[in-house]
Formats: structure tokens, sequence, C-alpha cells
């Protein structure tokens, strides 16, 4: 009944712990930055590794995005080639359907061939349409279905205000995502070098050397001056407004800042700038290292040991204040004993984390080992083994 009751209160702080935490959690992210995003209709401020959002403004709103669209679709192909389903060096063909596209275009020809790296190319710096209607169909075989896979895509990354209805980010009702949304799938994205190089190109040629060269300049002005940048992509229609999602990483922290409905290309980098410098400012990324020596055996009731070793199991990295990280304080509580059989990885307790007295996180104390029951067979082959050792 002891070991019933000891262990009923520390799944009851558990849980409370795990609310908290959850709260404080919350409450940052919910959090305005000091930053000049007046000039966005919505933006948010997120750090890539932790998907921890640092601040935002109207950051769930649902609104049309653009050519910021292609982040997905761009997703969907370092995807494909992450999983050997296509290559650079892969040969596309173009349709009818990838020549008819309008607005930011290489002038793709029907039946035109191109490589699939030039195609990529031709997205990540020029935002070339037709390059991309292209692409997704060589991924899907039409664009249609290249968009389920987006939908598809949005839908196991959580991102519930998003919806695709093309791959290219043509302004239609049912075509919308939010600054969070769009920071997720930037984050994902940021998983993946294949457009590094693309990404930091102001201005290259597809068919070079041939009487069709076409130039490609990127309309991401940030990478020409800001310290860190490593992207990412901007958007621009009648509905959407100026859009900008951009990414920069500073020693081990990266952060995506994204920016939407802005009414000029000034305002968008502006904000965009505004928002990267305040999370470099006054964030810091932080691993958090609880006491080896709190790691103690926990005793075991019925089993073929008296106790079971425990370690810590994976400790999150977190996104603190600039200057917290010194300051964390650790909690450990423990279950008093445990029955047997005890599972190797079983959670034997936790260890919470804070700072100035608020919670900012938690990791499970686990079982490091496998502790089986005692029974009959195990006692009687236990004096078997002690009396022939003798």
């Amino acid at each position: 009944m002891k070991t019933i009751k000891a262990f009923a209160a520390f799944v009851m702080s558990a849980v409370f712990i795990v609310s908290l935490a959850a709260s404080n959690v919350s409450h940052a992210e919910n959090k305005t930055a000091e930053a000049d995003i007046k000039s966005a209709k919505s933006a948010v401020l997120l750090e890539c590794s932790t998907g921890k959002a640092l601040c935002g403004l109207n950051e769930n709103m649902r609104l049309p995005i653009a050519s910021i669209t292609k982040i997905m679709t761009l997703l969907i192909a370092a995807e494909s080639i992450e999983a050997k389903k296509l290559s650079f060096s892969d040969t596309a063909v173009c349709s009818a359907h990838a020549n008819s596209m309008d607005g930011s275009v290489i002038w793709l020809e029907k039946g035109e061939e191109m490589s699939v790296g030039d195609l990529i190319k031709s997205i990540v710096i020029a935002s070339a349409n037709d390059a991309c209607v292209m692409l997704a169909e060589h991924i899907a075989g039409s664009e249609e279905d290249f968009v389920g896979l987006m939908n598809d895509k949005a839908a196991a990354l959580g991102l519930k205000n998003t919806h695709f209805v093309n791959c290219v980010g043509y302004d239609d009702k049912e075509h919308y995502s939010s600054a969070r949304d769009i920071a997720i799938m930037a984050a994902q994205l940021r998983k993946y070098n294949y457009y590094d190089d693309f990404l930091m190109t102001r201005l290259d040629s597809v068919r070079t050397g041939t009487s069709r060269e076409t130039q490609l300049l990127n309309t991401n002005k940030m990478i020409t001056y800001y310290n860190g940048i490593t992207g990412l992509k901007t958007g621009t229609t009648d509905a959407a407004g100026c859009c900008f999602a951009a990414t920069a990483k500073r020693g081990n922290m990266e952060l995506v800042a994204v920016v939407l409905g802005c009414a000029s290309d000034s305002d968008r980098f502006d904000a965009a700038e505004s928002l990267l410098d305040h999370g470099f400012e006054n964030f810091e990324r932080v691993t958090p290292r609880p006491d080896v020596s709190e790691l103690v055996e926990v005793p075991v009731e019925g089993g073929v040991k008296s106790g079971a070793d425990t370690r810590f199991a994976e400790v999150p990295e977190m996104i603190l204040e600039k200057g917290s990280g010194s300051r964390i304080k650790y909690h450990y509580s423990r279950t008093e004993t445990v029955a047997a059989p005890v599972e190797k990885g079983q959670t034997l307790g936790y260890v919470t984390m804070t700072v100035d007295g608020e919670v900012i996180g938690n990791a499970k104390i686990v079982a490091a080992e496998t502790v089986e029951r005692l029974d009959l067979g195990k006692c009687l082959y236990y004096l078997f083994s002690a009396f022939f050792r003798l």
C-alpha cells in the first residue's frame, strides 16, 4: 500500500510539472517581439531546431502567401531526393500545362527537356512558376497530385491553418497559410542542405551559353548583407502583398522570421531583419546538464535485483533569454519503490528545470536496465547456480 501511495503521489507531481511547463512555454510563445513588425499583417520568429516560437503578431491568421508556397514544393522535392526517388541529374520534360504558367518564368517550351537540378535552381533563385509546375509533374505525374502531397505533408506537420490549391502560390481563396505554419515548413526545409548554394546565389543562369540563356535573379536581398543569412523565400501577389520567410544562423542557433502582407518590398525586409535581430540579441540555445550524481538506484520489490539503475532520458535543448542558462536550477523527483518487472526505459522519475522560479522544461529519469520479477523458477535457478559454484 505504501508503494502504491508513493507511486500515485509521484504520478500526480509529474502531471503537475508537465502542465506547468506547458503553461510557461505557451506564455513565452505568445510574447510580442520588441521588433518593428507593425508593417506586416502577420509575423512570427521561430527557432528551427526546437520549433519554439519566440514572438509573433497574428501568427495563426490565415492569409494568401504568394510564392512562399514554394517552400512546401521544395520540401517535397528535398524529401524525394533524400529517399533516392529524385536526383539533380534526372531529366524532366515540359508539358503544355507547365508552359502555360505566367508571372515569374524561365520561358519553358512544351517538350523542352531540363535537368531537375536546373529546375530547382530556377525555383530557388528566381521563383520560376513554370519550372515549379514542371518539377511537380515530374515528381507526382500532375500538379494536382503533387498538391495532394503538399496538403498531406501539411497535415503530417500539424499545420492547421494551411491549404494548397497550386504548387506556385497563385491567389485563390482556398490557398492560404499562416506565419507560424510557414515557419514550421521553413524549419523542416532547413534540415536539408541540397539547396544551400542556390539559396545564397544572387545571380545565375540556365541554358547558359545558348541563344536561350536565361538569367536568374534572387529577390532575397538580405543574402548580400545580413550576418548569418541562410535563405529563404520571398513572395508577392496583389492579394498577398509582399511576403518573406528569412532564415539566418549564428553559432548554434538558426532562426526563421516570417512576415506576411507587407505593403512594400522594403517593409518586408525591414520587418524580417528586425525580427532576426531581436532573436539573436535576446535569446540563446542552451543544453541543460542535470547532475548525474542524482541518478540513484530505485528499490525494486519482488525483483531478481533489489534495485534498478537509472539514467536521464534525452534532455531537450532549450531556447532561453540570454544569460538564463547559468541560472537553471534542477529539481529531482523519483518513485520511492517500484514493483517488478521493470522495463529498460521505464519512467521512474523526472528532473524539472526552472529559471528564477519558472518551469522551463523537464526530462524523464528512466530505468537503465530491465529487472525481471522473481518467481519460483528463477529462485530455483539461482539456488542451483549458487550450489554448483561451491
